[in-house]
Formats: structure tokens, sequence, C-alpha cells
């Protein structure tokens, strides 16, 4: 029977975001230690579901010491990801030994101590594993890979869908991979390759019509060559001041050559793909002008205020989208969510039924996103739980801190105390308000929307209302990536 340890510690990083990361912080989504991490997560549509799955079909015996994933944010805390570190080699600290050690990653994570944290983990790993271990890790499509993590590990991939929608998917692949290598199959090599770029592929989009899924065909038809194993396309996160930024290659062969002719191929074809990246998005006013196109009985239309979205790593309080939306008069519609925890403690003293006087949000990058002065009705208090319908994190239960719900005009506004980016249509559903009725819904989202609101939707559009997830990146500060650089260079 092979030993297997898992271990999953999954956090984006925006270095733009000035409040540091903490344990709470994850547990909005969930950090579970021992056996409450297989109890928990089990059935998911997750990467540890299809791990626990995998195990039970290969008759592994698994260890997990730790399953956490906090949205994206700031760097996380010190102290906080020491503990994490300690969670993960505890087992081989102690003395145990595995057969693989498998890593469910992000591969975009900054701590206050380390602007390479996965690449610090795996080190460690290995250094603990020692050589004849296997060390596998999964990845977000929007890692920034790094030399560090490439050394490390054997097995490295990461998402193909963009929503992310196949998670528990790549585990089961990546189970068979390492499962492949126990009963006897070559111990594959890493080959990784990258250009000095910001985003590609427009942002990793993988609906019909975006250059994404050619790329996966190509992947596909790469596979399928003497010697490769998987061919793994990152797009890289482009709000994470790191050395490592950007869309990179990853290769796993049997054939060192043929792995590196592949991933140079896969990078260049990345590289062609800027020309297909949108950089300039709708400004407010231009969303105005289509939501005033609605009417009553259509479908809604679904602006996604991306520049904001805490699945970038953005504060999640800016109400220059809403400010829009309540200039134009909109009629039945809603937006979700604008985080500011003080304004909620407002709602819950005035209480339902009551008019308060707010400053809304604004509070992150006030220079940005200033705060929105309005008088609006309490309609709804609530816990802010809610189990995902899917099709993204199926089955997994995230909060938004307490929230309440207040009318403005003709408008419902859902304000969280905690950063939410609108993957899933409970969001809504679990403050009373059904989406599938309203003719205009802003959210705070970029692409992960689409899984579940593209079906409802007569129509998505992505607004630029400024933000520090804003693809206007020559607007941002960088000063440790390298130079020059796509597209902040020629």
């Amino acid at each position: 029977m092979k030993r297997v340890l898992l271990a999953e510690i999954m956090h984006e990083t925006n270095t733009f975001n000035r409040i540091a990361t903490t344990k709470p912080d994850f547990e909005t989504r969930y950090w579970h230690e021992g056996l409450e991490a297989a109890f928990v997560l089990k059935d998911t549509n997750t990467e540890i579901g299809g791990f626990i799955e995998a195990a039970g079909d290969y008759g592994w015996e698994l260890m997990l010491p730790l399953a956490a994933s906090a949205s994206p944010s700031g760097p996380m805390a010190a102290s906080d990801w020491a503990r994490v570190k300690e969670l993960i080699t505890a087992p081989m600290r102690a003395g145990e030994k595995f057969d693989a050690i498998i890593l469910v990653l992000h591969g975009s994570m900054v701590t206050e101590t380390s602007l390479d944290a996965e690449g610090d983990l795996l080190s460690e790993v290995r250094a603990l594993a020692g050589p004849d271990a296997m060390v596998a890790a999964t990845l977000d499509m929007h890692a920034n890979v790094s030399r560090e993590m490439v050394s490390a590990a054997d097995l490295m991939m990461c998402y193909r869908t963009y929503p992310h929608v196949d998670q528990r998917e790549r585990a089961l692949h990546m189970a068979r991979l390492v499962q492949d290598v126990f009963d006897g199959a070559p111990r594959p090599k890493l080959v990784h390759a990258r250009i000095p770029m910001m985003d590609a592929a427009n942002h990793g989009q993988t609906a019909p019509g975006q250059p994404m899924p050619g790329l996966l065909e190509l992947a596909d038809v790469i596979e399928k060559r003497d010697g490769i194993i998987c061919a793994s396309l990152q797009i890289g996160f482009p709000w994470s001041d790191v050395a490592d930024i950007g869309p990179n290659v990853l290769v796993t062969a049997t054939d060192e050559t043929a792995g590196r002719r592949a991933a140079d191929e896969l990078m260049q074809a990345l590289w062609e793909s800027r020309h297909e990246t949108q950089l300039e998005f709708a400004r407010p006013q231009e969303a105005m002008a289509l939501a005033l196109q609605g009417r009553a009985g259509d479908m809604p239309l679904v602006l996604a205020d991306f520049a904001d979205n805490p699945a970038g790593g953005a504060y999640g309080d800016s109400p220059n989208l809403l400010r829009a939306m309540l200039e134009a008069g909109l009629e039945n519609a809603a937006f979700a969510t604008i985080s500011d925890p003080d304004s909620v403690v407002v709602c819950q003293k005035a209480g339902e039924g009551a008019t308060v006087r707010l400053k809304l949000g604004g509070k992150g990058a006030p220079e940005l996103t200033p705060p929105l002065d309005i008088e609006a009705e309490v309609l709804w208090l609530a816990d802010g739980q809610y189990v995902c319908a899917g099709p993204m994190w199926q089955g997994v239960r995230f909060s938004m801190g307490l929230v309440a719900v207040v009318r403005k005009g003709g408008i419902d506004i859902i304000i969280s105390s905690v950063p939410t980016a609108v993957m899933d249509l409970n969001v809504f559903r679990s403050v009373g308000i059904d989406p599938e009725k309203l003719t205009t819904i802003g959210l705070k989202s970029r692409n992960h929307f689409k899984a579940a609101y593209g079906p409802i939707a007569r129509d998505t559009l992505l607004v630029d209302a400024g933000g520090i997830a804003s693809m206007r990146l020559k607007e941002l500060n960088y000063s440790r990536i390298p130079r020059p650089i796509w597209p902040l260079d020629n």
C-alpha cells in the first residue's frame, strides 16, 4: 500500500491589497485540519474531493493534515503562514515516510515573509521527503510558476477551464499520473517556459470564440507525442508584483529534449495570443446605456464590476458601478456585494424596515473608489452563509460574513462583512432575491460568474469602474517585475 500525504493551501495574492490575509479570512471559505477535511470535502467538486476518490480507487493510505482555501486578497500574515507550513510538514518532521506528497496550490501566493510562498513550501517538502518520494502539485490556471516550484516537483498541472469547474477532474488526472509511476512508469521531468508578458489568451477564458480553447487543443496534440506526459498552460496573475509574474508553460516529459521543444512551442503560442487579449473595457457610462435598453420581463443583463473583483484580490468595496446604476435610475435591479462591515452594523442596529444613512464602501482605495453616501431602507439581515449550487465549488459552503440587504430606488444592494466574489446564484437566493427575475444584475466578478449566471442572462458585460484588479496595468505601481515586459513596454 502506497502512503500519500495530501495537503491544500490555496491563496491568490494581490500584492496591491494593503490588508494582510489571516486564518479567519480562510474560514469564510474553508480551513479544515485532519479528518475534518476529508469529512467535509470528500464529495465536493474540489481537488481534495478528487484525490480522496482516487485514494480509494488505488488503495492509497492517505494522510490529510490541512485543507485551506481563501478568497484572493492581500499577502498572508507571517504567523498564519508559519502555521500552514508547520501543519503540512509536521508528519515528515516526525519521521513519517511517504511514497508521494501531493499539494493543492494556487501558484500565485505571496506572504508577508515570502514572494514565492509555494516555491518555499515545495522546496521544504522536497528536502524533508527526500529524492525518492514523488512530489506533485495541482495549480490554478492563473499561477505565476517559479523556478523553485519546478525544481522541487516531479509533476505539476493546472486547471483547463475558466470559469474553473474541473478541479475534481484535474485531481483525478494527477492521481492517475502518480499511480502510473507507482506502477513502474518512468519517473518524469518537468520543463518550464516563460516569455516576459503579464497576461495572455484573454486571461484564459475558455468560452467558444476565445483563444484559450485553441491553445488547449494544441496542448492535446502535444500530449500525444512520444516522451510527453502532460502539457499545462498557466496564464499567470498580473496583480502580483513578483519576479515570476505572467503566463508560463509546464510540460511533464520522460524525454527532456521533446519536453523543451513542446514547452517552447506552447509558450510561443501564448505569446502570439496577446493580440487577442483585451486590455480596455466598458466604463460605467457605456454599461448604463446598455442597461437602460432593458424592459420588464427581459432576462437579466449582468454587469461584472471586475476591476474591484475580490477574486482578483481587490477590496470588493467599490461603489463606482453601483453609483452609476443609481444615477441611471435602474429599476428591478440588484447589486452584490459591497464589502462594508461598518455599514452592516448600522443596518443591524436599525433593524429590518428602518431607513438608514450610509457612507457605503470606498474604504480600501478611496482615491480610486470613493464612498457612496445614500439613504436606504433595510430589507433583510442574514448570517451570509450559503452552499454553492455550482457548477463552480458545487457543494462547498461559503460565507459573506454578516450581511444586510438595503433598497435604494429600484435597486437592492447586498452589503457583506467579507469581500465576496459573486460566482454562484445562491449569493442572491440566500437573501431572498431571485436573480432570474431581475432586469439588471451588478456583481463583483470577472469571468467565474459566467458558469452560473451566463445561462440566465440576456447578455453579460465586463465593466472597468476602477480598482486594484483593473486591466489598466500601466496605472499600477510595479517595482519587482522584470522589464521590459508586455504590455507595459513595447
